[in-house]
């Protein structure tokens, strides 16, 4: 028998005339003062690209979960499978470093047979929320932004800047300055300076440069980097330097080494020039050190393919997007070694400690992408060679420089966008900017007896 309860719902549902008519329980207008049933019904489209998690796997979700945190980390961009260069980083982090690999759309959807590698897929970037996300596009060498930033969010001190295809030569990065642990020794560090002081700095008449790469002993004869204004390529002043012994007082905040046998030269040395190419070191000297300190006022490029950033130079790592991808890393190296010596420090050359396997390119589709560089790069190193900033601040002067840049039409409306949001993510994840020292040149002279150089006012 049925309860009294489902008795009576069981008439109730026979007796109502609209039960048998389903379009009836639809909402319908209603005529007077009534409203509208809301129907429920989708009127509007979220595109997929806004869901933040959408696409996630698994192993996605235990990756968030296991995140490292350590003061040492390995960053790479990448759009192939994991290559030679690629497997031997990930050696390293037997030894303490943290690597993480940063995805994008045209690229592989796992990275697992690379030991210890975070790898930031394209929804695991969509979960994150760093401010930049709204200002990087995809399918460019910007998207390496992203794993700077994760990585000084989860610690970083050091940063090793590298793509897929430089192989380290062994497998550790040396760092100067530090011990494999990367903790300082507190002793001067030995380099060697080039000889400025006979010729000056010659500001006012042309950009004060350096080119590197003669005094390593190339075995292809002349070489200049990739983005060396092209108007100063055969300029002796430029190359054809004597070196003297000097010391740091701490280490120098970013460390460029140099590649072998395909090293980073721009599209018309590859046109022109044959490769492979290797160096050979500074040469023999009596205790001349196998490093060159670049100068205060001096411009060198310096790449993203085997770069180590100290932490006060962190602010430094911003890869613009607006240029391509073969301009972005070269325009950063400008704009950082200016604001660079505000905070008294410079950069150095290396020794190569890498083997770049570069993959097949069209050299002439490079030296299209290079028209920047190309047409432009006399351009920017005079105008960095003049401007400057009495703004109290390294973050201020960050945000005025890249405006500049804007303005000039060395980059676009973006870059800037994007800066102003990087510098928003530095606070976020407790960045500390560097104070200024200007004036402040950390040279201590081969007698051992401390002084600094006076800042070359512009």
């Amino acid at each position: 028998m049925y309860s009294s309860w489902r008795c009576r719902l069981f008439c109730l549902l026979c007796w109502h005339p609209a039960s048998s008519h389903p379009e009836a329980l639809a909402p319908s207008t209603t005529a007077g003062v009534s409203g509208q049933r809301f129907s429920g019904e989708a009127f509007r489209e979220l595109p997929r690209e806004e869901l933040r998690f959408a696409g996630i796997r698994r192993s996605d979700l235990k990756a968030l979960r296991d995140e490292k945190t350590c003061d040492r980390w390995i960053v790479v961009t990448s759009i192939f499978q994991p290559s030679p260069a690629t497997r031997k980083l990930g050696e390293l982090t037997k030894q303490g470093w943290c690597y993480v690999v940063v995805a994008d759309k045209n690229g592989p959807k796992d990275y697992d047979d690379v030991e210890g590698v975070a790898y930031l897929t394209v929804e695991r970037q969509r979960a994150l929320h760093f401010h930049i996300m709204d200002h990087l596009p995809w399918r460019h060498f910007g998207r390496k932004n992203v794993g700077f930033l994760y990585a000084i969010a989860h610690g970083a001190k050091i940063i090793y800047d590298t793509d897929d295809d430089n192989r380290l030569k062994e497998a550790r990065i040396p760092i100067l300055g530090l011990d494999d642990l990367g903790r300082e020794d507190g002793l001067a560090i030995n380099v060697s300076r080039p000889d400025v002081e006979t010729l000056g700095h010659g500001l006012t008449a042309q950009p004060g440069l350096l080119n590197p790469y003669p005094s390593f002993r190339p075995t292809c004869g002349h070489i200049w980097p990739r983005g060396f204004p092209l108007d100063f390529v055969q300029s002796p002043q430029t190359f054809n330097r004597s070196l003297l012994p000097a010391q740091l007082s701490r280490p120098p905040a970013i460390q460029q080494f140099l590649a072998d046998e395909d090293p980073d030269v721009d599209a018309i040395f590859r046109l022109t020039r044959p490769l492979p190419c290797s160096f050979q070191g500074l040469g023999p000297g009596e205790g001349r050190p196998q490093v060159v300190a670049v100068p205060p006022q001096f411009f060198t490029p310096y790449n993203a393919q085997c770069t180590v950033h100290l932490y006060e130079a962190f602010w430094g790592l911003l890869l613009p997007v607006t240029v391509h991808g073969r301009v972005s890393d070269i325009w950063r190296a400008y704009l950082t070694q200016k604001l660079l010596w505000d905070v008294g420090q410079v950069v150095t050359f290396m020794p190569s400690h890498v083997v770049h396997d570069r993959v097949a390119h069209d050299y002439l589709k490079d030296f299209q992408s290079e028209g920047d560089l190309q047409l432009k790069s006399t351009a920017l190193v005079s105008f960095l060679a003049r401007w400057s900033s009495d703004a109290p601040t390294l973050v201020e002067r960050i945000e005025q420089l890249w405006a500049a840049l804007y303005m000039r039409g060395f980059v676009e409306l973006g870059d800037v966008r994007l800066a102003q949001a990087w510098i928003r993510d530095l606070i976020s994840v407790g960045y500390d900017f560097p104070e200024l020292q200007l004036g402040k040149i950390m040279w201590v002279p081969a007698d051992g007896m401390p002084s600094s150089d006076e800042k070359h006012e512009l």
